[in-house]
C-alpha cells in the first residue's frame, strides 16, 4: 500500500488550529464498493501526556485502485490535554494513519501548507520533520489575573441584565404557557412529557432561558446543587484513605464487573467499601441521592465506575482521589466518545466527559490506543488487565451450573442445536433504539433449516419492540430479551447470529461459530464506524440477506478460522485472572 498526505491549510489563531488536508491511498484491492475508510489521527505529546484526536474527514471516494480523502477541522489547542492542561508544557504533533489492515503511528509527512498562518500570540510554532512543535505562552493563554477579572465582570454584568429582563417578563411567559396548554396556541412538539405540569414548567423555563441567556431547567438546577454539595463536602470532609466507592447509574444491583471485583475485596476488613447503585439521571435524583453521591466523591480514595457517568465529570475530583473506569465492554468495536468527533452523539472537544479517568481497564494492548482516543485521555491511563466478568469463561463449574439452569427452565431445548440471535440496536440513544424485526422473519428461517435447530432471541436491552414468536414455534423459539444474563446463554449456544454487537468478543473466548447478518453494513459504517476493518476482522461468516443466512446455517459455513486471530488481537491473557489483575491495580493505588 502507498499513501500521500498533502496539507493544504495550516492556520493558528490564538488557541485554535485549523487544518485542511487532502490525501490518497493506492492499493490494488480498492474498488468503488470498498467499505474501509481511512483513519487519520493527530497525535499530540507533551512529555507527560499524549493525546490522540481524530482528524475529521468529510470526503472519501473509492475508485479502482485508489482512495481519495479530504477534510477540514478546527481544534482547540488549549483543550488537548487534561491532567497537565494548566502546566502549558511544550508539545509536538504527529500524524497517525490507518486503512484496512494498515496502521502506522507518526508517519513521515512533508509539512508545506499552501496557506500557512501562525499569529504566534499564544503558541510559538516550529515545523519539523514530520511534526509540528508548539511552545505555549501560559500568560497569554490564561490571561493576566486583572484581565480575567475584567472579562469575568463584564460577562457577569451582561448576564445579570438579561436575567432581570427575563424575570420582569416571567408573568408573560406563564400566561403564554397557560394559553398553549389549553390549546389556544399550539405547544411546540419538543414539549411532549406525559405530565402536564412538567410540560408547563419546561415551557416557562425554556422561554425564560431564551431571554436571560441562562439555561434554566430542572436539570441545570440539580446540576448547580450537585456541584455546590460537592464543594461543601470537599471543604469540610477529608479523604478516607481506605474508602472505595462503586458507582453505577446503569444498574441497581451488584453485577457485571463490580460483582467480580467486590467478591475479591469484601473479606478485607481494612477497607471501607460503599455503593451507589441506581438508574437515575441527575434530574431524577433526590436531594438525598445528590448528597450521598457528592459526599462519596469527596471522601473516597478510589471511585470505581462501570459505564459513562456524566455526574462525575461535573466536578473536579481531588488529586488524592483516583477514578477507575471498569469499562463494561470487551475489546474495541464500534467507535465512541471523542473518536466520533463531529458525528451524531460524538463527544465535542470542549466537553469534560470521560477525561477525568485515572485508569481505564481494557482487554488487550491493542485496545489501548482506541480507548485513549475515545475517552480523550493519555495512553498510559489505559491498562490491559482484562475484563473481570470474562473470568467465568474459564470456570468449568460455573459453565456447568449455567447450562443446568437453562435446561431446567427450558427442557424442550435439550438435545437441540441452539442458535442465539443477538443483534445490537439501531438508533443513537436509548430513547430512539430499535431493531428492524422485519429483517429477521423467525418463522421463515425456522422453515428453511433442520428441525433440530432451536433459536433463542436476545435483543439489546434498549430495544422495546421485538418480534412476536408464533405459537406453532413455541418448542423451537424463545425470546429471552428481558431475561437471563447474556453471557450465560453462550454456554448453551452452538451458533451465534449477530451484527455489530460486542458479544463477539466473549464468543471468541470459547470459540463459538458466528454469522454476521449485516444487511445495512455500508450505512452503519458511514454513521457509526468501527475501530478496525469490519470485513477483514469480523470473526465469522458475513452475510447480507436471509437467503445467505440460511445457506450458511445449512452448509455450516461459519469461517471459524477467523475466530482465533480475532481473540488473539483483543485478549492479551485468556487465563481467568482478569479480576486479580484489576484488584491488584486497585490495591497498588491505595498505598
Amino acid at each position: 500500500m502507498e499513501y500521500s498526505l498533502d496539507i493544504k491549510e495550516l492556520v493558528i489563531k490564538e488557541n485554535k488550529l485549523t487544518l485542511t488536508i487532502m490525501g490518497a491511498i493506492i492499493d490494488k484491492t480498492i474498488n468503488s464498493h470498498f467499505l474501509s475508510n481511512p483513519k487519520l489521527v493527530l497525535h499530540f505529546n507533551n512529555g507527560k501526556e499524549d493525546r490522540r484526536i481524530p482528524f475529521v474527514l468529510s470526503n472519501v471516494t473509492h475508485i479502482q485502485g485508489k482512495c481519495f480523502f479530504s477534510g477540514q477541522y478546527t481544534y482547540r489547542l488549549d483543550l488537548l490535554f487534561w491532567k497537565t492542561r494548566r502546566d502549558c508544557l511544550p508539545f509536538d504533533m504527529y500524524f497517525n494513519l490507518g486503512f484496512a489492515d494498515f496502521y502506522q503511528e507518526k508517519i513521515p509527512v512533508e509539512i508545506k501548507p499552501e496557506l500557512f498562518e501562525a499569529d504566534e500570540r499564544n503558541y510559538k510554532l516550529t515545523v519539523g520533520e514530520g511534526k509540528l512543535s508548539f511552545v505555549p505562552d501560559k500568560r497569554r493563554i490564561y490571561h493576566l489575573p486583572f484581565t480575567r477579572f475584567l472579562v469575568g465582570l463584564g460577562n457577569f454584568l451582561v448576564k445579570t441584565v438579561c436575567f432581570l429582563i427575563a424575570a420582569a417578563m416571567l408573568p408573560l411567559f406563564v400566561i403564554e404557557a397557560i394559553l398553549r396548554m389549553t390549546g389556544v396556541i399550539n405547544l411546540p412538539a419538543r414539549f411532549n412529557d406525559e405530565s402536564a405540569v412538567k410540560r408547563f414548567l419546561a415551557y416557562v423555563f425554556w422561554r425564560f432561558s431564551r431571554v436571560s441567556t441562562n439555561n434554566v431547567s430542572l436539570w441545570t438546577a440539580k446540576r448547580f446543587i450537585f456541584v455546590n454539595f460537592y464543594k461543601f463536602y470537599k471543604l469540610f470532609c477529608k479523604v478516607k484513605p481506605n474508602r472505595i466507592t462503586f458507582i453505577s447509574l446503569r444498574r441497581d444491583d451488584l453485577s457485571g464487573n463490580f460483582a467480580f471485583v467486590y467478591e475479591k475485596l469484601k473479606d478485607d476488613k481494612s477497607l471501607d467499601i460503599r455503593f451507589i447503585l441506581n438508574e437515575h439521571t441527575i434530574s431524577e435524583m433526590s436531594l438525598g441521592e445528590i448528597s450521598a453521591f457528592t459526599k462519596a466523591c469527596a471522601t473516597s480514595k478510589e471511585i470505581i465506575l462501570d459505564e459513562f457517568t456524566p455526574q462525575i465529570h461535573y466536578i473536579d475530583l481531588r488529586s488524592q482521589t483516583k477514578l477507575f473506569q471498569l469499562w463494561h465492554a470487551c475489546g474495541a468495536f464500534k467507535t465512541f466518545g471523542f473518536t466520533r468527533l463531529s458525528k451524531p452523539k460524538g463527544s465535542p472537544q470542549p466537553t469534560h466527559n470521560h477525561r477525568s479517568y485515572d485508569f481505564v481497564t481494557v482487554s488487550s494492548t491493542y485496545c489501548k490506543k482506541c480507548h485513549s482516543e475515545g475517552f480523550g485521555i493519555a495512553t498510559d491511563n489505559v491498562v490491559a488487565t482484562g475484563i473481570p466478568r470474562t473470568d467465568v469463561f474459564f470456570d468449568e463449574a460455573y459453565k456447568a451450573k449455567a447450562r443446568k439452569k437453562f435446561y431446567d427452565a427450558h427442557p424442550t431445548f435439550k438435545g437441540k442445536r441452539i442458535i442465539l440471535f443477538a443483534p445490537t440496536f439501531r438508533g443513537m440513544v436509548k430513547e430512539t433504539a430499535f431493531y428492524p424485526t422485519e429483517m429477521f422473519d423467525v418463522a421463515d428461517v425456522c422453515s428453511r433449516i433442520p428441525e433440530d435447530y432451536a433459536i433463542i432471541i436476545k435483543h439489546h436491552p434498549f430495544v422495546k419492540d421485538v418480534q412476536p414468536v408464533p405459537e406453532t414455534l413455541a418448542d423451537r423459539v424463545i425470546d429471552l430479551s428481558s431475561d437471563n444474563e447474556l453471557n450465560d446463554l453462550l454456554f448453551v449456544t452452538d451458533v451465534i447470529i449477530t451484527d455489530y454487537s460486542s458479544l463477539v468478543f466473549e464468543a471468541s473466548l470459547i470459540d463459538i461459530p458466528m454469522i454476521f447478518y449485516v444487511f445495512d453494513l455500508e450505512k452503519y459504517i458511514n454513521e457509526r464506524d468501527f475501530y478496525f476493518d469490519f470485513k477483514l476482522y469480523a470473526p465469522g461468516k458475513i452475510v447480507y440477506s436471509t437467503d445467505q443466512l440460511v445457506d450458511a446455517i445449512n452448509s455450516e459455513d461459519y469461517c471459524t478460522e477467523r475466530i482465533a486471530p480475532f481473540a488473539d488481537m483483543f485478549f492479551d491473557n485468556r487465563d481467568g485472572k482478569s479480576t486479580e489483575r484489576v484488584v491488584k491495580l486497585i490495591y497498588d493505588n491505595l498505598k
